[in-house]
């Protein structure tokens, strides 16, 4: 984002109910204020989802250091999170 200098009477808004804010430049842009860590987490997953899925698999299968790693990320969540 965009650092400019702030207005006078600047403007707010936040496009999930507070988690994010920005504030509304005159020409339309938006200066992000502050996000949330909930936002933040939000925006992580919604980056990290293409690691799963069909084309993912497919992926991991071409390259097997990536399957190798893969594997170990599962082990160490199932070990955290008592799922087998």
């Amino acid at each position: 984002m965009k650092r400019k200098a702030k207005t006078k009477n600047p403007i707010f808004v936040s496009p999930d109910g507070g988690e994010t804010v920005y504030e509304q430049l005159p020409n339309g842009d938006r200066i992000l204020v502050e996000q949330s860590q909930t936002a933040k987490d939000e925006e992580t997953a919604y980056e990290e989802s293409e690691m799963v899925g069909a084309e993912a698999i497919a992926l991991r299968r071409k390259y097997p250091t990536l399957q190798k790693a893969w594997d170990k990320y599962r082990t160490v969540w199932h070990l955290i999170t008592g799922n087998q």
